[in-house]
């Protein structure tokens, strides 16, 4: 089974990786046959991007073990693709919940102490006095020699890079470059921001430490992320908007005159040309920005990679509309919608957030409730018995259909949590609306209204958006018909129909080797696959792939 390894760099990186994991759960079917290696980079230990990315992570890695676990032998992929949660995580050997130890060798360490400027003396005074000229070592709160390293860099890719410059010799790089086997199918993706410290230093380093390999078949793919955001401007801070743009030519001016660009097989640029407005905060626990669409662009940009579309194309480009954007000091303003979007988006990414979606609020308001206590599949799987309270239950075994319960459940809540702040509208002064508001789904909505359609006209009546570039330039509407009749009672339908291959009326019991919480995984996607046709008025599926 090939392997994908996925370098997030720095808090951009942790918060595409976010958006990565939803598209996994979703059920991409790009990424069923992967083995996916997270591997996150940050300097800042407590970046709470980073707690949460991990967080989200476990509760994923949770649910495709309690539904997979028992399924299928070895490499067997038999009953495991074309699901939610399909592809299995790795933690590589020495990662700590996919965290590359990657920090500060002491507390509140500046940089002078990293290179040991305090130390040079005799015959390297003269190094000092040309690290004098090269860094700043005022006072300000930017300066450089004395910038406190513990929450990372601060937007100095200058600092980042001599830190990052010996991470191919760590055992934990050892360990990645023994696993990567590029003659197997294996890809890596690299994600970073260019106007930040963390990302513009560490994506070279890594795409360098890579072609030292000197394997020709090692191709990367790297996910350059263009200014998105702007912190709010705080006199005297550290990390200043005003320069991002700056920072940005720069680091692709460097890539391009140090020949990274050629070791590169294939670069993705993201960006917003109105950054969403968010509150200064320099990392820390502090650090816990809303998602935001340019993130899960990124996401889909690292599908497009895996996938192989593309052709010869080297680069690609996505910027945001500007006709699309909500005002400073607007709530609400016009917002995104999947209609927006074109076929390809839709059908390898958007269709399939909407499918869990659909399941996750049915197992959460119907399943989880026991609202569905008296249906067929829930009698067949013993589901009461695997809903009750710990405590009622006197049977302390290992019980993989529990597990995958309240691991959907808790990821309900995670799910729920990023698509409100896709289509964040903004509290007040305090935090401005994103620019580019993503309205894809409400899950607390009833299900035929779950997909929002709104729609946005241009002054010509056009619909407007922007995407991926090689696949082309016009966008096409979603076809959602009016009246459509998406209820908890179809999806109940559903689950019973597509219990039926599982289960063997003769013996009044479950097949061999269909585990009940494999069956459940299967039965709730395919009933929300069924779900989302209902919605869109296609013709719901009534083929089951499932051998007896």
């Amino acid at each position: 089974m090939p392997r994908l390894f996925v370098f997030a760099i720095g808090g951009t990186g942790e918060r595409v990786l976010r958006s990565l994991t939803m598209v996994l759960a979703s059920g991409a079917r790009t990424f069923d046959n992967y083995e996916v290696y997270p591997i996150i980079i940050d300097y800042d230990q407590n970046n709470e991007d980073k707690n949460r990315t991990v967080k989200l992570l476990q509760n994923y890695a949770k649910v495709n073990r309690s539904a997979f676990g028992r399924h299928g032998q070895g490499n067997d992929r038999s009953g495991q693709t074309d699901q939610f949660f399909a592809s299995r995580l790795r933690n590589m050997e020495g990662l700590e919940n996919y965290v590359f130890p990657f920090i500060p060798a002491r507390a509140n360490e500046k940089f002078r102490e990293h290179i040991g400027y305090d130390n040079l003396a005799g015959d390297t005074i003269h190094t000092g006095e040309l690290l004098t000229s090269i860094y700043d070592e005022s006072d300000r709160a930017d300066t450089e020699l004395n910038l406190d390293m513990t929450v990372g860099f601060k937007g100095n890719p200058n600092i980042g890079s001599v830190v990052f410059h010996t991470i191919n010799e760590t055992p934990e790089f050892l360990k990645f470059k023994s696993l990567f086997k590029p003659q197997n199918g294996d890809k890596v993706v690299i994600i970073g921001s260019l106007f930040g410290g963390t990302g513009a230093s560490g994506i070279p380093e890594i795409v360098k430490a890579i072609d030292n390999m000197h394997n020709p078949q090692a191709k990367v793919g790297v996910i350059m992320v263009l200014p998105y955001f702007h912190p709010m401007v705080q006199i005297d801070g550290a990390i200043q908007a005003s320069r991002f743009n700056s920072k940005t030519k720069a680091a692709i001016s460097f890539y391009k005159d140090s020949q990274l660009m050629g070791k590169i097989d294939k670069t993705y640029y993201v960006g917003d040309p109105y950054p969403t407005v968010i509150p200064y905060c320099e990392g820390g626990r502090n650090q816990r920005n809303n998602a935001n669409l340019v993130e899960l662009i990124a996401a889909m940009m690292i599908e497009h990679y895996v996938s192989g579309r593309g052709g010869n194309h080297r680069e690609f480009k996505f910027s945001l509309d500007a006709n699309i954007v909500v005002a400073s000091g607007e709530r609400s303003g016009d917002r995104l919608y999947i209609k927006d979007f074109d076929d390809i988006s839709k059908q390898q990414i958007l269709n399939h957030l909407v499918q869990l979606a659909i399941g996750l609020k049915y197992f959460h308001e119907d399943i989880q409730t026991k609202k569905a206590a008296s249906s067929v599949f829930y009698s067949y799987l013993e589901l009461d018995r695997a809903l009750a309270a710990p405590e009622a239950v006197a049977d302390t075994t290992e019980d993989p259909l529990r597990d995958l319960c309240f691991a959907l459940d808790s990821f309900y809540e995670e799910y729920q949590e990023w698509l409100k702040e896709l289509d964040f509208e903004g509290n007040g002064d305090s935090i401005p609306a994103n620019s580019h508001r993503f309205a894809l789904c409400d899950m607390t909505k009833d299900y035929p209204d779950i997909m929002l359609k709104g729609a946005h006209k241009s002054e010509d009546g056009s619909s407007q958006g922007g995407f991926i570039e090689d696949i082309g330039r016009g966008i096409k509407k979603l076809g959602v018909g009016k009246g459509t009749k998406l209820t908890a009672g179809f999806l109940l339908t559903r689950m019973n129909y597509h219990i039926g291959p599982h289960y063997n009326t003769d013996k009044n019991q479950l097949y061999a080797n269909h585990e009940p919480e494999w069956v459940l995984a299967d039965i709730l996607h395919t009933a929300s696959v069924d779900g989302f046709m209902q919605l869109t008025n296609q013709k719901a599926n009534n083929n089951n792939n499932n051998n007896n």
